[in-house]
């Protein structure tokens, strides 16, 4: 069994939990801020699926060949520093998290679902692809809540993030798409090339992310823009 595939299967397992964590801290800005309820709701369910992700993401490593010792986690990376108050951390990290985040990983997870063949991976990657079209609106319902709450100020921050964030998302997903393959073994357990990764990325943020901002008033910048 290649190496890489448990490499990414551990790397999974640690994610969710990422994800679970910063999603907890999501809610608590929330209730602070006042979000409705609706949204205080979808917040905590997508915690639990986080959860879920990494405990079924962690059963398909041991599936595939892997060890069952417990996921390394780096504690330092489940939560997001306080730096300029409740409401401004809440559009920061819904934005990248959720508005970028959770949108671009409804394709991934479509992408590897689609060559993934091995049971215990397309068990996983069936329900993860499920839930992250729920999480992907929560991030775009939630940000029209909090446009609602302050437009000028909300819309002035996503604008003046965008970019860095951006430009952060293109070196993790499109930074080097020539640079690898992968074997008929390695897609058939839920891995994509970086090829994939890059098309999937331009893909998405000028036919899907910057539209979605753009009927909320908030332009995405230079080559991210809608093409």
């Amino acid at each position: 069994m290649s190496e890489r595939v448990f490499r990414e299967w551990r790397n999974r397992v640690a994610a969710e939990y990422r994800s679970a964590a910063l999603t907890a801290q999501v809610s608590h800005w929330m209730i602070q801020c006042g979000l409705p309820d609706p949204l205080l709701h979808t917040s905590l369910r997508i915690v639990r699926d986080e959860l879920d992700h990494a405990a079924l993401s962690h059963e398909c490593l041991v599936a595939l060949g892997g060890d069952d010792a417990p996921a390394s986690i780096d504690v330092s990376r489940l939560a997001e520093p306080a730096r300029n108050g409740v409401l401004a951390d809440l559009v920061s990290s819904i934005t990248r998290n959720f508005c970028l985040g959770e949108t671009l990983a409804v394709p991934l997870f479509n992408a590897m679902r689609a060559g993934t063949s091995h049971p215990a991976a397309q068990r996983v990657l069936t329900r993860v692809l499920k839930d992250e079209a729920i999480h992907r609106a929560f991030g775009w319902d939630a940000l029209d809540a909090l446009i609602e709450m302050d437009p000028v100020g909300v819309r002035s921050r996503v604008s003046s993030e965008l970019p860095a964030l951006l430009e952060g998302f293109e070196q993790s997903y499109a930074f080097a798409p020539t640079l690898d393959t992968l074997s008929d073994e390695e897609r058939s357990m839920g891995l994509l090339s970086l090829a994939d990764y890059a098309e999937v990325f331009w893909v998405t943020v000028r036919g899907d992310i910057s539209k979605r901002y753009g009927v909320r008033g908030i332009d995405v910048p230079g080559p991210y823009g809608p093409r």
